[in-house]
């Protein structure tokens, strides 16, 4: 998740998009990658959490102008546990970036820690859309059914109608082994929602970690490099064209001056709603199968 996180973020960054990235695991992975390891005067997402520090001067620049960053370090472990027992505690991330920073921001990417606890559900509460990195050597049925699992329970005791983009494959050789995971996985279903953007195995990414670089920043014609670029872009035509073009019916008025959506922006709206709907749907049936599977 933080691979794709991270330089996701960073790719966004380079197409001038205004990108916070907010790392919200105690390993701190999304700080140390992006070159953050020194002490950030009190400040990150754990002091934001216990409301010591306002959101927005938990915030903290980057190498890349456009990439801001919201920093995570270890205390977010006793943060999380004081706010597990609230009732508001899962959504209070969400209620921060609308009231402070939500308007500053085209996209604000959360970087979820491994696993299903308080910090991940806060993580998916606060945002509208879910994307889903899947590593084909690594992604066990029991990781997938979990999620859609969480996915479900977010939607229904948290009443957050969570969208989905899809699911990114990393680490991935050639575009028929992804087939081939779906089928294994009985996930058939699901393949029409997996991005277009595959990002391949690189050695570069393990470079630019080191380094404390996003790929794009190590190496932009490296095959990840390109990758990320790709899927920046894939992920721009899904999720920004709502805001760039409203559609608008003329007034008595306007004659033909109105505002319309070019007819391209339209399809893609129209098939990223089908996607949520279609994503919506197919985790619905799959809850139940597993569900009976379970009680057989």
């Amino acid at each position: 998740k933080t691979t794709v996180a991270v330089n996701l973020c960073a790719a966004l960054a380079l197409y001038e998009k205004k990108v916070l990235i907010i790392d919200c695991d105690p390993k701190a992975s999304a700080t140390s990658w992006l070159g953050k390891t020194d002490a950030t005067h009190g400040r990150s997402l754990a002091s934001v959490l216990k409301k010591k520090t306002f959101l927005a001067d938990a915030i903290v620049k980057t190498r890349l102008p456009w990439l801001d960053l919201v920093p995570a370090d270890f205390n977010l472990f006793t943060a999380a546990r004081s706010l597990s027992g609230k009732a508001a505690g899962p959504t209070l991330l969400k209620q921060m970036l609308h009231q402070q920073v939500g308007s500053l921001y085209d996209y604000i990417i959360m970087d979820a820690p491994p696993g299903f606890g308080f910090l991940s559900v806060l993580a998916l509460t606060a945002g509208h859309g879910l994307i889903v990195p899947i590593s084909l050597h690594r992604t066990s049925d029991t990781d997938c059914q979990c999620l859609l699992k969480l996915i479900h329970y977010i939607r229904k005791i948290h009443h957050i109608p969570l969208r989905s983009a899809g699911f990114v494959v990393n680490a991935c050789e050639n575009s028929s082994d992804i087939q081939a995971f779906l089928e294994k996985k009985r996930f058939n279903r699901l393949s029409d929602l997996v991005f277009n953007t595959r990002i391949p195995e690189d050695h570069t990414v393990i470079r630019a970690m080191d380094h404390q670089v996003p790929v794009v920043l190590e190496d932009i014609n490296a095959p990840a490099g390109k990758a990320f670029l790709q899927f920046a872009t894939e992920i721009d035509s899904i999720f920004s064209h709502q805001k760039e073009y409203p559609e608008t019916r003329p007034g008595p008025d306007e004659g033909s001056t109105a505002k319309t959506s070019p007819p391209k922006m339209v399809e893609i709206r129209e098939r990223s709603s089908e996607k949520v709907e279609q994503l919506a749907a197919n985790i619905a049936d799959m809850i139940n199968e597993i569900n009976q599977s379970e009680q057989a």
